[in-house]
């Protein structure tokens, strides 16, 4: 019977994170479906289009062929039909190529970034409608409390068991909610409003995952790690590769392309045929300024990298320092309050009415209970806000994603006690 009930513990926490696997799973997928409908990924995905046209302009060859027609009347009347072409003896349009190359790879980058932040600020948008639902939810459910007090209050004083003195506390204490409910409730339609502007639904499709989901799913991050792949990062790089690319182009420009033309036709009744050859010669503008500006934008690009690479590894460790503080805050809150909270009102109630505990005693217990309650989502709240912004800032929000939506990656993690929805 012993091992039985082991294995029908084990077939049980196997159903649990099949299917809080599958509720995350579903949560991830409907997030990414709405994001790909919302009319700012279309506007992301036209600009990259555009930046993608510009870097292919880049690259295309520099001089276009010359039709060149002639006429002349004196005394023998001369037709002529020419083509000249301008040949790049200097490599312009190969260093052109390569500078459309480094510029096409900046458009997907920062088309990369720009749907990146797109999903952070709408996940954002989520966890702050979720936890101001949360805590209307736990303000209204204090009104109801204090009113089915009052009414038992009543009754007990009608029958001489409470003065007045209950009644007034308890009287004094619904009209202090209020204030609590007013501001959930602004709260809760304002996370609303913005939800609807972030995500253009104005509830989202599934819940939130469980809170045991917001952490990695493949190991410790590694800010130092990450950091190769910050969005920030790689367009600075890049900006430094174009700037290279453009003072390559720069001093190749300095070199000037002879211009080789062919002609035929007629003079009189004879043919002609003639060559033409002609090449600038670079005595007054030679292009000097251009290319010493262009090696200092080098410089400067690669003074900046340095220091991008720098602050963004501050960030990253400052980002992934302040999520595992909150993360900790909330697994704390969650192993002390956790349990007592899901079954204290009830117990409350049942003493007060048994006389062990006074109206008085028994009022500040329920806003304790409340505080603590608030504090429970308010917690929840900025631990997952910390997430999203660690994810935001090494560039791994996409991944995290896509981990949630494979039931593979899933599968095999533990699933949390507590659900989205419910008391935190």
């Amino acid at each position: 019977m012993k091992i039985l009930r082991v294995y029908g513990l084990g077939l049980a926490l196997m159903v649990c994170a099949a299917q809080a696997g599958a509720d995350a799973g579903g949560w991830a997928q409907w997030l990414r479906r709405q994001l790909a409908d919302l009319p700012a990924s279309g506007a992301i995905a036209a600009k990259v289009e555009a930046d993608r046209a510009e870097s292919r302009a880049l690259a295309e060859p520099l001089y276009n062929p010359e039709l060149n027609i002639g006429y002349e009347n004196s005394a023998e009347t001369t037709r002529t039909v020419g083509v000249s072409q301008t040949l790049d003896w200097s490599g312009k349009g190969r260093a052109g190529q390569r500078l459309g190359q480094v510029a096409a790879e900046l458009a997907e980058v920062r088309g990369d970034k720009a749907r990146a932040r797109l999903a952070a600020t709408a996940l954002g948008a989520l966890i702050r409608f979720d936890a101001a639902r949360e805590r209307l939810a736990a303000a209204r459910e204090q009104e109801q409390r204090l009113r089915r007090l009052i009414e038992l209050v009543r009754r007990r004083e009608r029958s001489g068991d409470l003065g007045r003195v209950d009644a007034s506390l308890a009287y004094l204490s619904l009209a202090r909610v209020q204030r609590e409910l007013a501001e959930a409730e602004s709260a809760a339609t304002e996370a609303r409003v913005t939800l609807r502007r972030q995500l253009a639904v104005s509830a989202p499709g599934r819940p939130l995952p469980a809170a045991d989901w917001w952490r990695p799913l493949d190991g410790e991050p590694d800010p130092a790690a990450r950091l190769a792949a910050s969005y920030d990062l790689r367009l600075a790089e890049g900006q430094l590769a174009l700037a290279g690319r453009a003072a390559e182009r720069d001093r190749k420009g300095r070199r000037t392309d002879p211009t080789l033309g062919l002609r035929v036709g007629r003079e009189g009744d004879e043919n002609l045929w003639g060559l033409d050859f002609s090449l600038p010669l670079p005595l007054f503008n030679t292009g000097a300024p251009e290319y010493q500006a262009a090696l200092a934008g080098v410089e400067r690009r690669r003074a900046l990298l340095e220091k991008t690479r720098n602050d963004l590894l501050a960030g990253l460790e400052g980002a992934l320092e302040d999520y595992r503080q909150r993360h900790e805050r909330w697994r704390q809150w969650r192993s002390l309050a956790g349990p007592p909270l899901a079954d204290s009102s009830e117990l409350l109630e049942r003493v007060w009415r048994q006389g062990e505990l006074t109206t008085q005693d028994y009022l500040r217990a329920l806003d304790q209970r409340l505080e603590t309650r608030l504090a429970g989502v308010a917690l929840r709240r900025a631990m997952q806000l910390a997430w999203v912004h660690w994810l935001d800032q090494s560039a791994g929000l996409e991944r995290w994603l896509q981990q949630l939506a494979d039931p593979r990656s899933a599968a095999g993690f533990p699933p949390s006690a507590d659900h989205q929805g419910t008391t935190p």
